[in-house]
């Protein structure tokens, strides 16, 4: 009689093991895939913008200044904008983090679209705006990276940067 006791014992275990495992946190799992996986090459690009826009101090005048913007700055950002589009998220909290980073990447590229036209025509105004827009970028970066640290620390995970 002990032994059946024990075995339906083990076997209520073993259950309780396999429910518990079975059951992941589903913000957590898609929190995880859409850092560790779906936004790395974003996350690459973003490197090589930052690279791109320190060179900006050596430039010697508008017309590289305008090159780097076409040739390097704008399409990189329109490639994450893309890549980013086809990242697919169900949970409402991850669905929150991306939309935070799509706002990033809109306002860096109204700036960096204003710095451009500032470029072609000269115009202090449209400076001004350019480096208004690639600022508020910049705050929306830090808001993004603030909710990325406030929703790991909520599902016990942490960022590393």
């Amino acid at each position: 009689m002990k032994t059946k006791k024990m075995i339906m014992l083990i076997a209520t275990m073993i259950l309780g093991i396999v429910f518990l495992t079975g059951c992941g946190d589903p913000v957590a799992d898609e929190f995880e895939k859409f850092l560790n996986e779906d936004m790395v090459k974003i996350n690459a690009n973003y490197e090589d913008l930052k690279t791109e826009m320190t060179k900006w101090e050596n430039l010697k005048d508008n017309k590289e200044l305008e090159a780097s913007l076409n040739d390097t700055i704008l399409p990189n950002i329109n490639e994450s904008l893309s890549m980013l589009s086809k990242i697919e998220v169900e949970t409402d909290e991850v669905k929150a983090i991306k939309a935070k980073y799509q706002k990033v990447l809109d306002t860096y590229k109204e700036g960096f679209e204003l710095l451009l036209s500032a470029c072609e025509t000269d115009d202090e105004a449209t400076i001004e705006k350019a480096k208004k827009k690639v600022d508020d970028a910049i705050s929306l970066l830090d808001d993004y990276n603030k909710a990325l640290e406030k929703l790991a620390k909520e599902k016990d995970m942490k960022i590393e940067y």
